[in-house]
């Protein structure tokens, strides 16, 4: 078992992890206060280090909470397309995308962290959001149903995602979790996708 270097100051990162572990202490602190209770302040206890280390990174807290997002938004591609190559069939290829896809939007700290975004909308995070997360996700199906062969991938996939999601999602952000939520999500999954695959060129 590798030994701590005794030099180093216990709870310090190493240099080229220094960063990756002050967004995710930004983002803890993000989820656990929210945006208004959201400080540079609190991040820099968290994290153990300095404000100024902050803003030496980010500039201020809209940069440091862009940042974060961006941070966040980097796990979407892999996330989407975790399983794929497992899948032998287009039915369930698309069916593993859509279980990521809904799983991922699903996650109590993603909708915590989407409810954020929507409420800061007007100052700009949501904007960011929609870049890191939306526009991703969109990108890495485009891609994925592109070569499945749609005719119009980037609105077919726009579509999907759409299609997945469903109310479902929608009552999940109202904080309303029926409690059979798992079986719901099963079978909408399964239905959207029946739905979907119909309006693809025949394989």
């Amino acid at each position: 078992m590798a030994r701590q270097d005794p030099t180093r100051p216990r709870g310090r990162p190493p240099r080229e992890d220094l960063r990756d572990h002050l967004l995710t202490h930004t983002l803890g602190v993000l989820l656990r206060d929210g945006l208004e209770g959201f400080s540079m302040s609190s991040v820099a206890r968290s994290a153990q280090a300095s404000k100024e280390t902050l803003y030496r990174h980010f500039g201020d807290k809209s940069g440091l909470l862009a940042a974060a997002l961006e941070h966040v938004g980097q796990r979407v591609g892999p996330l989407l397309l975790e399983g794929l190559d497992t899948t032998d069939t287009r039915r369930a290829r698309l069916e593993r995308l859509a279980h990521n896809y809904l799983g991922g939007l699903l996650e109590p700290a993603s909708l915590a962290l989407q409810r954020i975004a929507f409420a800061d909308q007007d100052r700009g995070l949501g904007a960011r959001f929609a870049t890191c997360f939306t526009d991703a996700a969109r990108d890495v199906v485009t891609r994925e149903l592109a070569a499945l062969g749609a005719r119009e991938p980037a609105l077919d996939a726009e579509l999907f995602l759409g299609m997945v999601r469903g109310l479902h999602h929608e009552r999940a952000l109202l904080g309303v979790v029926p409690r059979d939520h798992r079986a719901r999500q099963k079978a909408l999954v399964a239905h959207a996708v029946e739905v979907f695959e119909a309006h693809l060129p025949a394989a």
